[in-house]
This record gives structure tokens, sequence and C-alpha cells, in this order.
């Protein structure tokens, strides 16, 4: 148990620098338990696979000399930013003492992951990643993610409790008038929360990304009642 409380885990985007992986390793003198995330695009090219097989290589040449290091590649398809989002915040949020590393791999997948840490701004202990101008290695602020307003949490947490609905059907439920409905799945839409039909009368439904800030949300409030 005691051991599992010393692990860390580091999380890198990864593109086809092998090399660039390699040298941060070292810089981080591992203590040998580790478990490595790599966050790569689910479709991947020969290079990049390549590129993996190298890791996983140089990973186990480390496992040879005494490390007891694990290792997992987390594919995400680029294409449905708020599921990559969801599915590497699921993926983190396993995990404790993360450290993320943002020098490699596609500029989507940084920024997804760097709003999935956000997310999770009590487990990742530091964001960092290389400078192109002079290589130097800077740490990135965590932001961490304001609660959204207690009437855009009621409405998102109705949402999901009724799987899909109206902003008739939400206005009933809520007991608030349409236009103010109306105004806050517009609210939550620009976030990302909520997706909607393109048929009339639209209807609304929680997005992957919802769900994962529904889930943060209600967590958080409920270490603040605790308190």
């Amino acid at each position: 148990m005691q051991q599992e409380s010393l692990t860390k885990t580091l999380v890198f985007t990864f593109g086809f620098d092998v090399t660039a992986v390699i040298a941060r390793l070292s810089e981080l003198n591992l203590s040998g338990r580790e478990h490595l995330i790599f966050i790569v695009p689910e479709t991947s090219s020969s290079r990049a696979i390549a590129s993996q097989k190298s890791i996983e290589n140089h990973i186990a040449v480390l496992n040879t000399r005494g490390f007891n290091l694990s290792l997992e590649f987390l594919h995400v398809n680029e294409r449905y930013p708020n599921k990559t989002i969801a599915q590497i915040f699921e993926v983190l949020n396993k995990h404790d003492r993360i450290l993320v590393e943002l020098s490699g791999g596609l500029r989507y997948l940084i920024l997804a992951t760097y709003i999935a840490s956000c997310l999770l701004v009590d487990k990742v202990e530091i964001i960092s990643t290389r400078l192109e101008t002079d290589g130097s290695l800077v740490t990135i602020p965590l932001i961490e993610v304001n609660n959204i307003s207690t009437s855009d949490f009621k409405l998102l947490q109705n949402l999901w409790q009724l799987g899909n609905g109206t902003q008739r059907q939400l206005s009933d439920i809520i007991e608030r008038r349409i236009s103010s409905v109306s105004r806050n799945l517009a609210r939550l839409k620009r976030m990302g929360l909520v997706e909607v039909s393109e048929s009339y009368p639209q209807i609304y439904k929680v997005s992957p990304l919802g769900e994962v800030f529904l889930k943060r949300l209600k967590a958080s409030r409920e270490v603040i009642n605790k308190k």
C-alpha cells in the first residue's frame, strides 16, 4: 500500500520524437515504479507506430535494469473533442500524483490533455512543456475550472437525469421560463457540456464532456459540504 502511495503517473502527449521523450524521462529522476501514459491519435501512421514501438523497447530495457515501470498508450479519436477530453479525464482520474508533459504530439491532443488536467487539478502535480525557441522547460499553470452557476448546474443535472429533452420539458421540470432555459442551454452548448440535435423541436442531451464536468462538480460540492 505504501508503494502505491509513492507511485507517480507520468503523462505524455506523444508524436514522433522518441529522443525528446527519453530525454525527459532521464531528467525526471525516476524511482522505478512510475506508470507511464502516452496519449496518441487513434489513427496512427507507420511512423507513429514505429515511434511507439521504440518507446516500448526503451521501457523494456529500463525494466531489465531494475526498474518496474508500467506503460500504456491511450489512443483517442482526434475528430471528437468532447469524447477525447472525457476519455483522457477518465483514464487519468484512476491515478494520483500525476505529472503531465505537453511537449510532443498533435496540438489538438496537447489542448485536450491540458483541459482534462485542469479538471483534475487536485491530482495533477505539474504540467510542463519544452519551448520550441530555446528548448527550455517551463511549467504551465493549472487553472482550476470554476464551478458553473447554480442554475446551470441544476439544468445540467436535470438534463442528465432525464437523458434527453426539449427546452419545454426542461422548463417544466425546473419550473423556469423557456427563455431563461434557452439562455442556459446556449451557454452550456458553447462550453461543450451539452449537445443538441438538428431536428425540430431540438433535443438536448449532456455531452461526454458534460458528464465528466458534472461528475467533477458533484464531487467538489460534496467535499465542500463535508467541511
